[in-house]
């Protein structure tokens, strides 16, 4: 692929790492992204290489993030600063060319600065970091509360890290995956539990005193994880939706029954924020890792080469063999 072209207000970002996003598996192999050809990848950071015309020379060699939402900046929602509900935005990596790739044309307006003590790879994952602190914060989690989180990928697994940061008392780190699940306890999610190992309702039970879970999330877009989600919440519990469901979603009529007796809050969540009004998401998140709040190593599975991207996504397809979180590295 040739270098692209910058306009004046681009920089050039030479990629250091690239997350793989269950996102990128319909775009690389099934329905393709919204312009063809687009390169996908929305998960990445790296080093500035070259700077537009009106960009400060200086920026370059510095090391960035890319937020990969361009907002139209002239809708309804822009205008509130709700962003990520444009009506006409554009999107690294599905819209534009994103980071699958060594050379990334990015606006100006979105890149994060990064610390030269921030790891390289870490960077990679600060869009579902902020996209699982949106969801936390949208839910109002608050410290004491007791939270589940049904589907350990990495939002689940981000979205976990922070309700133990925002000082729930309980996080139980849920998955039918028993590696993910020990790979949490590793992480400090010391309640994470196993569909089909933990008797999931009585652990919470007992741990709650009987009262239930004050927010659950539902990271895994499985019906029973839904339904079960559901049956934990206390009264006037909170569940936030984050993960897409996979195939229709029916609701019993017993489950459904308890939403309306209990009274229950379901909260949809898109995207992240991406506004300097009442913090930075992005800023929180890059702040999170420095700190060590916010864990990133121990659940990644696999680093692969650029030009082996479509076998990594393959393999996510396919599942072929564990993983967890794959990062391209086009320097390998």
């Amino acid at each position: 692929m040739p270098i692209p072209e910058l306009r004046e207000k681009d920089v050039l970002v030479k990629v250091s790492a690239c997350g793989v996003c269950g996102s990128d598996i319909p775009r690389v192999l099934e329905t393709g992204t919204y312009h063809f050809p687009t390169i996908p990848g929305h998960e990445f950071g790296g080093t500035i290489a070259e700077a537009g015309s009106g960009v400060s020379k200086e920026l370059c060699g510095k090391r960035v993030a890319v937020i990969p939402l361009i907002p139209c900046k002239t809708c309804k929602s822009c205008e509130t600063g709700q962003y990520a509900q444009c009506e006409h935005y554009d999107f690294l990596g599905s819209r534009n060319d994103g980071g699958f790739a060594e050379y990334v044309k990015v606006p100006e307006s979105n890149l994060l600065f990064v610390p030269e003590n921030v790891d390289e790879e870490a960077v990679a994952f600060l869009e579902p970091i902020s996209v699982a602190l949106h969801v936390v914060q949208n839910c109002r989690v608050n410290y004491g509360d007791s939270v589940a989180v049904f589907g350990l990928g990495a939002i689940g697994i981000f979205v976990a890290q922070w309700a133990k940061a925002f000082g729930a008392k309980h996080v139980f780190a849920i998955d039918l995956d028993e590696k993910k699940v020990e790979i949490a306890k590793s992480m400090g999610l010391v309640d994470a539990l196993c569909i089909g190992k933990d008797d999931i309702d009585a652990i919470v039970k007992e741990k709650t005193n009987g009262t239930g879970i004050d927010r659950a999330f539902e990271a895994s877009g499985a019906g029973a994880a839904f339904k079960q989600a559901i049956s934990l919440l206390r009264m006037e519990g909170t569940l936030g939706l984050v993960g897409r469901p996979v195939h229709s979603l029916e609701i019993e009529n017993q489950t459904f029954e308890k939403i309306l007796r209990f009274q229950i809050t379901i909260k949809g969540t898109w995207s992240f924020e991406f506004k300097e009004f009442p913090h930075h998401a992005w800023k929180q998140s890059l702040d999170a890792i420095n700190a060590g709040v916010i864990k990133t190593e121990p659940f990644i599975s696999h680093r692969i080469p650029l030009e082996d991207t479509l076998k990594a996504v393959k393999l996510m397809k396919d599942k072929s063999e564990f993983f967890y979180k794959i990062l391209i590295k086009p320097e390998m």
